[in-house]
């Protein structure tokens, strides 16, 4: 007998072009999930892999939720460029940015 699927909990989108800029959008964990570290496991395994793209200059994302500004800055190193309003413009500079090199 097949095994029945596992029911998606959560998901989370990067839009790039694999050569120097990735853009983090659509991140969601079902509410009766949240709360259970599912979204930093989400946000560690993503940053593993941005790591790993030696051409990457810089991660990007918008959020509305006070609380995944924290999750963002704590686990992927984000920084607020842009507060305020209902939306806060993050980024981070990937191995090829800018802050990297002299």
């Amino acid at each position: 007998a097949a095994t029945p699927p596992l029911p998606m909990i959560g998901f989370g989108r990067v839009i790039t072009d694999y050569v120097s800029f990735a853009y983090l959008t659509d991140v969601y964990i079902l509410a009766e999930h949240q709360g259970k570290g599912l979204g930093k496991w989400m946000m560690e395994c993503l940053d593993e892999i941005l790591r790993s793209w030696p051409g990457l200059r810089r991660t990007l994302l918008l959020t509305g939720d006070p609380n995944a500004v924290r999750l963002y800055e704590r686990t992927l190193g984000m920084e607020v460029v842009q507060p305020g309003g209902k939306l806060v413009f993050m980024q981070k500079a990937g191995p090829a940015g800018p802050s990297h090199h002299p």
